[in-house]
């Protein structure tokens, strides 16, 4: 008997906890709606600190907001700028595919390069008699391999200036 009535105040107890406790989901909402309301704060002349001192953003900030004032007295002008961002994008991506290409074929002429020259260390029969023909291979691919960098390296040095005249013309940067 004095078993019976403990077990019935053990699943009573247990039963009020229960009731009384919260499910994770309910305890993970209540903490992401407190993060939220404690990050969120509005920024004002009470709560954010000024220095006297000019800076060149609060110069360039002035700037932008005095051209974007000026800007519906000029609206012919944006729309005519259109077409010359779409030639630069374009310009862009053409160049691009460039570097994207020059870069795949040095890479394929470094590799085949290499290969050649595993094949030719290999075989110590071919060492011998192929000395000289070996040499002027290595001599022609590495004068190929030069002037593929140099190509890579003016086309890259092209999409840079050109990426930087989309810069100042106002384009979003596309990397």
């Amino acid at each position: 008997m004095k078993k019976l009535l403990l077990f019935a105040f053990m699943y009573m107890f247990a039963g009020t906890a229960l009731a009384q406790q919260q499910s994770l989901g309910d305890v993970a909402r209540a903490n992401r709606a407190k993060q939220r309301a404690s990050a969120t704060t509005n920024l004002n002349d009470d709560n954010f600190a000024r220095s006297n001192a000019p800076t060149a953003d609060s110069a360039a900030s002035k700037e932008k907001a005095a051209d974007s004032k000026a800007a519906p007295a000029t609206g012919a002008k944006k729309d005519s700028t259109a077409p010359q961002n779409d030639r630069l994008k374009g310009q862009i991506d053409a160049q691009k595919k460039e570097v994207a290409t020059l870069q795949r074929e040095l890479d394929i002429a470094e590799r085949e390069t290499k290969l050649r020259a595993a094949a030719y260390y290999a075989d110590a029969g071919v060492m011998l008699r192929d000395q000289a023909k070996f040499a002027e291979d290595s001599r022609k691919s590495q004068a190929e391999i030069g002037a593929k960098k140099q190509a890579l390296t003016a086309a890259q040095e092209k999409l840079a200036d050109l990426q930087e005249q989309a810069r100042k013309a106002g384009l979003p940067s596309s990397d």
